[in-house]
């Protein structure tokens, strides 16, 4: 063999060594992920929450059923699925995620627990970030790596690689998922590593070398191709398009080779996926390819599901037009959030002119027809019009991202003038700021969303529907009949019983008994006028209003320390509807109480501590006698905010 032929058979199999600036760049931006990661909050959102909790039940309970961990409030997520094999058995939740990413973060915490002995629900951030570390930041620190050779691959000079490796480590929106447990960033690193076998193959097929050259190399790139296209499809749906591709590549280059390399390889990752999800579900169909059914959509002890009547963006009805807009330029753009991905677009269109023949060619535009195809499939499911939910960037397209870098490539080359590197470089560092913006939070709208909500342009959240009556008291409901009472107990140990004990005849009034105090308290009876009850949502009482009746109206109003003179008013405000929610019975596990929730609050200059805000939460119930479970009165500062005085009244369930 020649040395100009070992020369070249040495960087299509990925062997030349990367420059010390390379290695810089990429350690710079794993250095900078590995500290995002160590300061990353544990739980950030339901997404992730739905995998923490099969891999604590995986380990800890040995099942793929959570109930236990979603048990717990700040661990509960509404990314479940209810379900159970057959009638004779009892309901479970399980996570709606395709297990096999949970598994191997279990197979890595099972570990964890066996030599360090941190528990991932006593040691949550701990542990946590030390798993991070393992599933997302070293396989990240590979991925730059990979990149860096199949640019070497593609024949690219080093200041091109390194500002694609710098769009890659600092402007890519992959970077803020990899502080949380998600499939896309391991999908796009699977993704990565194909593309780099498929370029080793593609470029040995287009050159002459040595035929025991080829073989060698060939052999390793085919399995590399196999396990890791078919990984990516296991973590992204979509990406299923890549798995198709590369066997269909495969076998134009060496079928021998394809049967006996690249198909063994590909099993491997796709038998555990069936496997997997098998153990969970008992079946081969994902849960979340069940959305729309039973398993979303139920009532599990008294409470729906979040799915039963999604709000906020997942009740968005935008039409396909609008939501293709957001989905490129808007809240979660493409290009609007990492504009440097403008430079790809043109890298498509300059391809279209290269030669047949040429590698970048077929892997540029490859890559430009997944995006359309992708794109094209989220926008046709309308029912899911939710841009991935409350997160930043259009995160079920990241798997993607090896592709754009890669179509960077023709642009970036001729970026030789001061006026179009400026151009280049202005493009990357907005993007880097906008990267780094969401850096320690890819659960919440992007900085363009939350500009774009604060000047009224998108509206996303979904409005309480008003109260049928104006209530400006606690009480929800005045029971018309005799007979009807209730008790609560506050926070302070006292406790209120109301009674209807009397209707006068042909009388708009009802007859109400209270006891306010403690329990020996002497109860006091005064008329309530149902007609002012009916109007306006007030107690207003008929006769003399006596201290304890006037006590009285003071609770209802839910501003008892507002008033400081015998001459002063009673506040009256409206509580505004918050929405509804559930709360599970106390004494009975199979039902719940659906309350809506309401606030008010009013402003009181106090002698002692100026001016203070007093505000009033209230839980109507109207399933309960007077319409309410709960409400909290709370008196805080003006000046600081702070809480000063605290009070909460719940109903004494029965």
């Amino acid at each position: 063999m020649t040395k100009s032929a070992i020369t070249e058979c040495n960087a299509i199999g990925g062997s030349r060594s990367l420059s010390a600036a390379e290695h810089i760049v990429i350690l710079a931006a794993t250095g900078l992920i590995f500290a995002a990661i160590l300061q990353a909050e544990p739980l950030q959102s339901a997404n992730d929450r739905s995998r923490w909790s099969t891999v604590w039940s995986l380990v800890e309970r040995g099942t793929f059923q959570i109930d236990k961990i979603d048990h717990y409030a700040r661990w509960s997520t509404i990314d479940k699925v209810r379900y159970r094999t057959s009638e004779s058995e009892p309901w479970h939740f399980y996570s709606s995620k395709p297990p096999l990413l949970s598994v191997i973060v279990a197979g890595f915490y099972a570990a964890e627990r066996w030599t360090l002995g941190y528990g991932l629900f006593s040691d949550t951030t701990f542990v946590t970030r030390l798993l991070l570390l393992i599933v997302n930041g070293l396989p990240y620190w590979f991925a730059l790596r990979s990149l860096c050779r199949c640019l070497i691959i593609l024949d690219t000079s080093l200041p091109v690689r390194m500002f694609v490796v710098a769009v890659a480590g600092f402007g890519s929106m992959l970077n803020p998922y990899l502080t949380t447990l998600n499939n896309h960033t391991p999908a796009a690193a699977a993704a990565m590593f194909a593309l780099t076998a498929a370029a080793e193959m593609l470029a040995s097929r287009s050159r002459t070398i040595a035929s025991t050259a080829i073989i060698a190399m060939s052999g390793r790139a085919f399995v590399a191709l196999g396990f890791f296209a078919a990984l990516s499809v296991c973590f992204e749906l979509p990406a299923a398009l890549l798995g198709v591709l590369s066997f269909i590549l495969a076998m134009r280059i060496d079928r021998r080779l394809t049967l006996t390399h690249y198909v063994p390889a590909a099993v491997i990752p796709l038998a555990a996926f069936f496997i997997t999800n098998w153990m969970a579900t008992g079946g081969v169909k994902p849960f979340y390819a069940t959305y729309g059914t039973e398993t979303y959509v139920y009532e599990h002890n008294g409470i729906p599901s979040y799915w039963s009547n999604p709000r906020d963006l997942d009740a968005n009805q935008e039409t396909p037009v609008v939501y293709l807009f957001h989905c490129v330029l808007g809240h979660h753009g493409l290009l609007s959030l990492t504009p440097v991905l403008c430079l790809s677009i043109c890298g498509w269109f300059m391809t279209l002119r290269r030669s047949a023949n040429d590698v970048r060619r077929w892997m540029i535009l490859t890559g430009a027809v997944f995006t359309v195809i992708t794109l094209g499939f989220y926008l046709s499911r309308t029912q899911n019009y939710n841009y991935g939910g409350n997160s930043v960037g259009l995160r079920w397209m990241l798997w993607l991202s090896p592709f754009w870098w890669l179509a960077m490539v023709p642009v970036v080359e001729r970026l030789t003038t001061r006026r179009t590197q400026v151009i280049g470089g202005m493009l990357l560092l907005v993007s880097i700021t906008s990267v780094s913006w969401s850096l320690h939070r890819p659960w919440r709208p992007s900085w363009l969303y939350e500009q774009m909500e604060s000047y009224g342009w998108i509206h996303y959240r979904s409005s309480p529907e008003p109260f049928k009556t104006p209530r400006s008291s606690v009480f929800g409901i005045m029971p018309s009949e005799p007979g009807a009472t209730m008790t609560w107990r506050n926070s302070d140990g006292e406790s209120l019983t109301i009674t209807v004990s009397g209707k006068p005849p042909a009388s708009i009034t009802l007859l109400i008994t209270v006891s306010l105090g403690e329990p020996n308290t002497h109860p006091f009876t005064f008329n309530l006028d149902q007609r002012a009850w009916q109007k306006r949502g007030e107690v207003l009482t008929n006769g003399p209003v006596s201290d304890a009746t006037r006590m009285f109206e003071l609770l209802a109003s839910g501003f008892p320390d507002a008033v400081r003179s015998p001459v002063d008013n009673v506040p009256r405000r409206p509580f505004n509807p918050a929405g509804p929610t559930w709360i599970p019975s106390s004494t009975d596990p199979t039902k719940a109480w659906k309350v809506e929730r309401a606030a008010a609050r009013i402003t009181v200059d106090d002698p002692g501590f100026g001016k203070c805000w007093h505000r009033c939460d209230v839980m109507y119930c109207d399933q309960l006698p007077f319409g309410v479970l709960q409400w909290k009165i709370q008196t805080s500062l003006d000046s600081t905010g702070e809480v000063i005085k605290t009070k909460t009244w719940v109903a004494v369930q029965k």
